[in-house]
């Protein structure tokens, strides 16, 4: 059973490497990427957001596998570098039980290794089967 205020994570992982984001965006977009991070003063490519977002999929999925994931709503605080190491983490902050099944809303959070946080979340999970 998961309960309000229950932790998930952290688990420990690293952005994207250079090669998978320029695969994921073209290579011809790479420059931009490059130019993005230069203007805020750092050396790299600039991970794009829906990859950030996946992981952030992943982990609630992992954490939660008997829920199903119906929404999740994402902020890009500062950018991300390809390779950098990221904690994710969560907790659950809501449990409702409504008609159509349980629901439980977890606030979610990409921090880069120096605890700086990358992305912030909020995910709508459904019960797959009663968890009364």
């Amino acid at each position: 059973m998961t309960a309000l205020g229950d932790e998930l994570g952290p688990r420990r992982r690293h952005a994207p490497t250079t090669d998978h984001v320029a695969g994921y965006i073209g290579a011809d977009n790479v420059g931009e990427f490059a130019a993005h991070a230069r203007a805020v003063g750092r050396s790299g490519i600039v991970v794009p957001g829906p990859m950030l977002s996946a992981f952030l999929e992943q982990f609630v999925r992992a954490e939660l596998p008997e829920w199903r994931l119906e929404r999740l709503a994402t902020t890009f605080r500062v950018p991300t570098l390809a390779g950098s190491h990221l904690v994710l983490r969560g907790a659950i902050t809501e449990h409702h039980e409504l008609a159509d099944g349980d629901r439980l809303v977890c606030d979610l959070v990409i921090e880069h290794e120096d605890g700086e946080r990358a992305v912030t979340g909020t995910a709508t999970l459904a019960a797959r089967v009663s968890h009364r």
